[in-house]
């Protein structure tokens, strides 16, 4: 039986003019509402509960290949690429001490500086590090209320589906 995300992707592939492969399947499927931020090894073991015989490559080169038609988005400059199912306009919390990625909404007014738009600008993001509320308890300190990481870990788009 075909599943809605099956049949999204099917029309996705079509429009492309890709063949909807087994593979690009699974990865779009545990893509889907992923708000994670995983890396390729996190796809890859997730994938290969359904199809034991993938490849670490194939799956970098699919999650590459989204990334390049805009299906996925791809942050980079972390410690390995990891990817993004939220393609919208969007930030990014990382907590520094364990690494977790959380959204948050754009800034409302946010545009990219006059300045910068003679340099062919591609991509504008906000990304804000400090200590996410998890590990600030663990350390007995506190996020403060109302502070990035507060937000961005309360935020409904954080929110696995």
């Amino acid at each position: 039986m075909q599943t809605a995300t099956h049949a999204e992707f099917l029309k996705l592939c079509r429009k492309i003019g890709w063949k909807c492969t087994s593979q690009r399947l699974a990865v779009y499927e545990f893509l889907q509402g992923n708000h994670a931020h995983p890396d390729v090894d996190t796809v890859w073991f997730a994938v290969r509960s359904a199809l034991p015989a993938i490849t670490r490559e194939s799956v970098y080169r699919i999650l590459n290949e989204f990334t390049e038609m805009g299906i996925i988005g791809r942050l980079d400059h972390i410690d390995n690429a990891r990817y993004d199912s939220r393609v919208g306009a969007h930030g990014h919390f990382i907590c520094g001490q364990c690494g977790e990625i959380s959204d948050f909404d754009w800034p409302e007014g946010t545009v990219i500086p006059p300045e910068m738009l003679s340099r062919g600008v591609s991509h504008m993001e906000i990304r804000l590090v400090g200590i996410c509320r998890r590990c600030a308890a663990a350390t007995g300190g506190s996020a403060p209320p109302g502070d990035a990481a507060s937000q961005a870990n309360d935020s409904p788009n954080n929110q696995p589906r």
